[in-house]
């Protein structure tokens, strides 16, 4: 998961939730009510709530945003935070301990941990059984 998730009061407007994903590169922001995790603000919220429909760039977050916030707990497994992401059609899951925000999963994430070589992968590569073929078209 990560850590460091960026937030935005509800109260907000789109183009500050847009100025503030742009500045630090990624593609959501929790939303905040008084200290509570609520929603989440998207870039495909801002797509398909806001420019799609001609709405206003100074629409308020609490508008377009994403409810429920899909959550889970940080105790929980894996498999079953990829079960609810899957299940809900969803990229994101907020992670909440004590209804406190303390972290992210994202789709990336899963990526980035399935990327990870195990041992048994060490072990086929000495064994020269790890390559996987890819056409050249596709390497450049």
């Amino acid at each position: 998961m990560t850590k460091d998730v960026l937030t935005i009061d509800v109260n907000r407007t789109v183009i500050e939730a847009a100025v503030l994903m742009s500045q630090n590169d990624v593609g959501d922001l929790v939303v905040m009510e008084n200290d509570t995790p609520v929603g989440i603000m998207t870039e495909r919220d801002v797509v398909r709530r806001v420019l799609a429909v001609g709405k206003s760039t100074s629409t308020r977050v609490s508008e377009v945003m994403s409810t429920p916030l899909r959550v889970i707990d940080p105790e929980a497994p894996i498999k079953e935070a990829a079960r609810r992401m899957v299940s809900k059609g969803i990229r994101r899951l907020a992670v909440i301990k004590d209804n406190q925000l303390v972290g992210i999963i994202t789709v990336t994430d899963f990526a980035r941990f399935l990327g990870k070589k195990t041992f048994s992968d060490y072990i086929l590569e000495a064994m020269g059984r790890s390559h996987y073929p890819i056409p050249e078209a596709f390497e450049k």
